[in-house]
């Protein structure tokens, strides 16, 4: 069975899986308040590129970074505003992400459904993706942040304060290999502190 296929079969049942992990963690507010962009979308997003990946064939599996849904990335940068506005972390953005890669490969192992590597390769480069965007946006320190999805452009601390608590994460996921240095999440680390530095060197003039 297809990765594909296996998401189709069994959507619902890894939303489920998703929500019953973000209750373990007493994450507020409930999941009914963030699915306008979230985990039911990505699945669905996920599907695309999988079916975009087939197209493309064996003749370019060699390539370094082939291309995922460029909408993976669009909805997960309004799923980070969505979760700014809620008031949640930025950890509570990430581990959610990383809860829908624990849930489809629990319910495969529980299945013994075989899923191939091309196949996971790509929904982890669809989580890499949708994990920089998403944490990216929850920043605040975008040209979209006085949209109105957030509202007012954050206060110079504000966004420094968040950029400060997106880098710890994503070095934390560096640390952990649950993303790759070269990686759209690792990029985000290189990004934020050129941005941090940016800001102070204003602060200083």
């Amino acid at each position: 069975m297809s990765l594909q296929e296996f998401i189709k079969s069994h959507h619902d049942k890894l939303v489920s899986m998703t929500r019953e992990k973000v209750a373990r963690r007493g994450s507020e507010p409930g999941p009914s308040e963030r699915e306008a962009h979230g985990v039911p979308i990505f699945l669905e997003q996920v599907c695309e590129a999988l079916v975009a990946e087939a197209k493309r064939g064996q003749a370019h599996q060699a390539e370094p970074e082939p291309p995922t849904n460029p909408n993976v990335a669009e909805t997960a940068a309004l799923y980070g505003h969505d979760v700014l506005r809620l008031g949640l972390s930025v950890d509570e953005l990430v581990h959610e992400y990383g809860d829908v890669c624990q849930a489809v490969t629990e319910l495969a192992v529980e299945l013994d459904a075989a899923i191939s590597v091309p196949d996971f390769h790509t929904l982890n480069r669809c989580l890499d993706n949708a994990t920089a965007a998403a944490v990216t946006a929850w920043t605040g320190d975008r040209e979209t942040d006085a949209s109105a999805t957030e509202g007012p452009r954050a206060s110079k601390d504000e966004r420094l304060r968040r950029l400060v608590r997106s880098s710890i994460t994503v070095f934390e996921l560096l640390r952990s290999a649950k993303v790759v240095a070269g990686g759209a999440t690792g990029r985000v680390l290189g990004q934020n502190l050129e941005k941090m530095s940016a800001m102070l060197e204003v602060s200083s003039s």
